[in-house]
């Protein structure tokens, strides 16, 4: 009688488990499907963009501090300039290449820490009728590749 309750536990538990593999999966996908229209209503001609994650997380801009939250959205490098649209809260973020200083490698931003590279870019922009240096932040799958995408777009290659 106990070894039943035993495999009937362990079944239930493979279930539930292969339950909720299943539903994030799910999920992932349909982050990546908005994302992807998205950045298409964003970005009508695809030919335009040279690189693009559906999945990046997006992790702040460094004026707002550590209390704004995370977005998930697609992220877009063209030869114009770096494109987030985040979905939830929706909004956009539209980073002109020629305001670009730099694109680093960096381990934590806004107060939030990953054991993994993040993208960091530092940017001019204007805030308030001043101009200021912003910085913003993203998980991507290729870290290092979106450095040297956004490097060599910088220098005309």
């Amino acid at each position: 009688m106990m070894w039943q309750l035993v495999i009937f536990w362990v079944f239930a538990g493979g279930l539930a488990g292969g339950f909720a593999v299943c539903m994030l999966n799910w999920m992932v996908r349909r982050v990546r499907r908005m994302s992807a229209k998205r950045l298409a209503e964003a970005i009508p001609d695809a030919a335009q963009i040279l690189l693009q994650d559906t999945g990046a997380n997006f992790f702040g801009l460094q004026s707002l501090g550590a209390m704004q939250i995370r977005g998930n959205g697609g992220l877009a490098l063209t030869a114009s300039g770096l494109y987030f649209c985040m979905l939830v809260p929706r909004r956009n973020l539209e980073i002109p290449l020629c305001s670009i200083e730099q694109a680093s490698l960096v381990r934590s931003h806004c107060g939030k820490t990953v054991f993994r590279d993040l993208l960091k870019v530092t940017y001019r922009t204007v805030q308030g009728g001043t101009q200021i240096v912003e910085s913003a932040a993203w998980s991507v799958r290729d870290a290092a590749g979106w450095q040297v995408a956004i490097e060599r777009a910088r220098r005309g290659g």
